[in-house]
């Protein structure tokens, strides 16, 4: 069956080999952030020592005063572990979302190079979609962890400065970049969208009969 619309021009095909360098640009970023987000954990586990003996014996023969100093430390040792056990988790799990955008983000530059607009075009717009949704929740369980340790709202030597500016900030900043960003990558794609789809025509012949 013969389509009722015929083309007028054909649209320059590096509307869509440009979206897949930009693509393949931003895959070779999300690599490099997987494999930081993979390895950071570990080296992390590897310098941190999980136990503050292995850093400063306690002070046996010490004075009151050294112990309850140590004591201390400790406390304010155990407190950064498991805020960068906490950390590490969620970087784990950041890895997991990166490398799955690279994934995406590598088929869809072979089929916008290959010039499969339709298809190009919806692994885009999925790979945004992932990107905004995962983002939010990377975001939002790290506000879960909080910005800093728990050790440093509570010290009295941050008690001089005040910090509660620090997670609305936080949370101003966090929120904008998600959107401004996703936003700017679905400008860009309904950009491509329209510049890359041929010029139809209503054929008026489709509809005569046929003899």
């Amino acid at each position: 069956m013969e389509s009722a619309y015929s083309p007028i021009s054909e649209p320059s095909p590096w509307w869509l080999k440009g979206l897949a360098i930009f693509m393949g640009i931003i895959t070779l970023f999300m690599v490099l952030g997987t494999v930081s987000a993979i390895a950071s954990p570990i080296l992390i586990d590897r310098l941190l020592p999980g136990d503050y003996e292995e850093i400063e014996p306690y002070p046996v023969d010490g004075s009151e005063e050294e112990q309850a100093e140590w004591t201390e430390n400790e406390v304010f040792w155990n407190e950064l572990v498991e805020y960068y056990d906490e950390m590490g988790g969620l970087m784990e799990i950041q890895g997991v979302h990166s490398g799955i955008l690279v994934i995406v983000g590598l088929f869809s530059t072979l089929v916008l190079w290959r010039g499969e607009r339709d298809l190009g075009i919806k692994l885009v717009g999925s790979w945004i979609a992932i990107n905004a949704l995962g983002g939010a929740g990377l975001f939002w369980m790290f506000m879960r962890i909080g910005v800093m340790p728990d050790f440093t709202m509570n010290s009295q030597d941050a008690e001089v400065i005040d910090l509660s500016f620090i997670e609305p900030l936080t949370l101003v900043i966090g929120w904008g970049q998600i959107i401004i960003c996703n936003g700017f990558f679905l400008a860009i794609l309904a950009l491509v969208s329209m510049k890359s789809k041929p010029e139809v025509l209503l054929d008026d012949r489709s509809n005569s009969p046929v003899s």
